[in-house]
């Protein structure tokens, strides 16, 4: 494909980027003039992750349209190096989403998963020696121990509720116990026949992103262009030096259309109520997605 062509292409997959978030906010505005009751914990954390990914993708196309180097020129050179964590944060915003809201068959199952994912984010700040935090930090610190006390108590009373079997209660006892923080895609398996619980996973990023991609080396892949690692340079190098840039930008470009449209499918999966707003504007999604396979 020549320069002009890729250009056309890059235009086109930019134009699609920044056009289906617009239709993502406007569903999501005339959902909500629907919406009267007040909201649940869970339901704000819901919508916030879909105001995130709308953020996320206008940053995507914001950043795709070159930056200049120099206040007095007005050339702008293309850096994916910077939209690739973007593009990776997209993609892990999709997983938590999916594991706790789309995955789940019920609020009991979603509720509990939610307590999980804020316990792991407790730690973030509870793991922090106290000598490395002023007074007013320590009283956020002890605040964060003390509702995860609470938030493991409310856990147990889920478990309960929902009657697992005592493999699947240690599993979540597990997590649920140790002091970690890193982010993993925590969800419920059911099975097909009863739709009850077999089993609870813990899945890192690199195995929850076979979900969207088929592979699980997508992930592993976007970190390796967000990192300092020598591959990373090497890629930043070969952009400039090989002129491969373009390439890279259409694989951002694609995956942010894809990222969209997998968190829209998996909204509707969770709000009914979204569905019939997603599917009048349905017609206008696939206007911008008839060249990309996205099932």
């Amino acid at each position: 494909m020549d320069k002009i062509e890729n250009n056309k292409t890059l235009e086109l997959l930019r134009h699609s980027v920044n056009e289906l978030s617009d239709i993502m906010l406007d569903i999501y505005i005339e959902w909500k003039k629907e919406q009267s009751t007040t909201l649940s914990d869970c339901e704000c954390m819901a919508e916030s992750m879909y105001q995130m990914m709308v953020c996320k993708a206008k940053n995507v196309w914001l950043m795709s349209g070159g930056i200049t180097m120099q206040s007095e020129q007005i050339v702008c050179i293309i850096d994916p190096s910077n939209i690739y964590p973007v593009l990776r944060s997209m993609l892990e915003m999709n997983i938590i989403f999916r594991c706790i809201y789309a995955s789940s068959i019920n609020d009991t199952e979603r509720e509990l998963l939610l307590r999980i994912w804020k316990i792991r984010g407790n730690n973030n700040l509870i793991k922090i020696p106290k000598s490395e935090l002023n007074e007013e930090e320590q009283e956020k610190q002890l605040a964060k121990v003390e509702e995860n006390d609470e938030l493991r108590k409310d856990i147990h009373k889920l478990m309960c509720e929902l009657s697992l079997s005592q493999s699947v209660c240690d599993s979540i006892e597990k997590w649920i116990k140790d002091g970690d923080a890193s982010l993993r895609g925590f969800k419920f398996e059911h099975s097909e026949q009863s739709g009850n619980i077999t089993s609870f996973c813990a899945l890192s990023f690199s195995d929850a992103a076979k979900d969207f991609t088929q592979t699980r080396f997508t992930y592993p892949h976007f970190s390796a262009h967000s990192h300092p690692s020598y591959l990373g340079v090497e890629h930043f190098w070969k952009m400039y030096n090989l002129k491969a840039e373009d390439n890279f930008m259409k694989e951002i470009l694609e995956g942010a259309l894809i990222s969209l449209v997998r968190f829209m499918k998996d909204f509707c999966k969770y709000k009914e109520s979204y569905r019939s707003f997603y599917v009048q504007d349905l017609s206008r999604i696939n206007n911008f997605l008839s060249q990309l396979l996205i099932d």
